[in-house]
């Protein structure tokens, strides 16, 4: 009768778990959306109010609160015509009400000067579970270096 109570109990863990990934990944679409329409309110509305981070690929870009976030996402939106990005496999390691994520992102775009780019970047996220809601508390996007091979450190 144990077993059966416990086997019910990693059941019900399980489907949980998984209602939290799609929560999360559908999380990770609003951001990109919000981001690729250049919509600051939806695109910050994404993180929680107090104790955030984000930290970019250029030097200057570490993010500490929501107003610098904000700031961040709009000197992004000045500098680009147009904004694609688009996350692509997510690992998810959930812990009750926190999850951290990795996800490859490719990241599409035109400057202001009208140069198209792409980045081929990686992205971890730490996020809250609050009032029922995911939001981001911490996001790291990177640009791996181009000019160390596959299997080298340096």
């Amino acid at each position: 009768m144990e077993g059966l109570i416990q086997d019910k109990k990693i059941k019900q863990q399980s489907k949980m778990m998984k209602e939290d990934e799609k929560l999360i990944a559908a999380l990770f679409s609003e951001l990109s959306e919000s981001y690729n329409e250049g919509d600051v309110e939806r695109f910050t509305s994404a993180f929680d109010r107090e104790n955030v981070s984000l930290i970019g690929t250029t030097v200057d870009e570490i993010r500490l609160d929501i107003e610098q976030i904000r700031t961040q996402f709009q000197r992004d939106i000045d500098q680009t015509q147009s904004r694609d990005l688009s996350f692509k496999k997510f690992d998810f390691f959930l812990h009750g009400q926190f999850a951290y994520v990795i996800s490859k992102l490719e990241f599409k775009g035109e400057t202001v000067k009208g140069e198209s780019f792409i980045l081929n970047m990686r992205v971890s996220a730490m996020l809250e579970k609050t009032h029922g809601k995911w939001l981001f508390r911490h996001l790291h996007c990177s640009v791996p270096d181009k000019n160390v091979e596959e299997r080298n450190s340096i």
